[in-house]
């Protein structure tokens, strides 16, 4: 198992940056998501984001047009089908894998359509691309990790110019 470099802490863009995304809106938006939407126990802090590895999941949108962002969800497989199970209401074991993918696609495609409206311009929200981590990780991105009954889902948000 390889790991894979990702700051460890929970970060801000550098203040060059002038995206209106910030860490508290991507935990507003996560706490949303899993509270209301999924009913499941999440704690909007940021914890430390955990060492990712080659069987780490990832789930990509891509936000384009006039403002350009990246954003990504890291999960475990376990914590993939814990979602999918709150998001299917099925038992684990009657979930097929692509069931699983499609959980983590949709929560990465919620995060990104809340990024979308804060951008409030001409943008396109891309399909979510689910798999394990491609390098390389987009360098100076935002990364921020949530304690999700147990386990860190982590978000990475990159602003991007054309």
């Amino acid at each position: 198992m390889q790991p894979f470099a990702i700051d460890q802490t929970a970060s801000e863009p550098n203040e060059n940056d002038t995206t209106p995304v910030t860490v508290d809106l991507i935990a507003q938006m996560v706490d949303n998501l899993f509270t209301a939407m999924l009913e499941l126990d999440i704690d909007s802090s940021p914890v430390e984001p955990p060492q990712l590895s080659d069987e780490t999941l990832s789930a990509t949108v891509q936000v384009s047009g006039d403002r350009n962002a990246i954003i990504q969800v890291f999960a475990s497989h376990d914590l993939a089908t814990k979602i999918a199970t709150a998001m299917f209401a099925i038992e684990a074991e009657e979930l097929a894998e692509e069931e699983i993918l499609d959980a983590l696609g949709e929560v990465v495609n919620v995060i990104g359509g809340n990024v979308k409206g804060i951008f409030d311009q001409e943008c396109a929200l891309s399909l979510p691309c689910v798999g394990v981590i491609q390098q390389p990780l987009p360098e100076d991105a935002m990364t921020v990790a949530f304690d999700l009954g147990g386990e860190a889902i982590t978000v990475l948000f990159k602003e991007r110019t054309k």
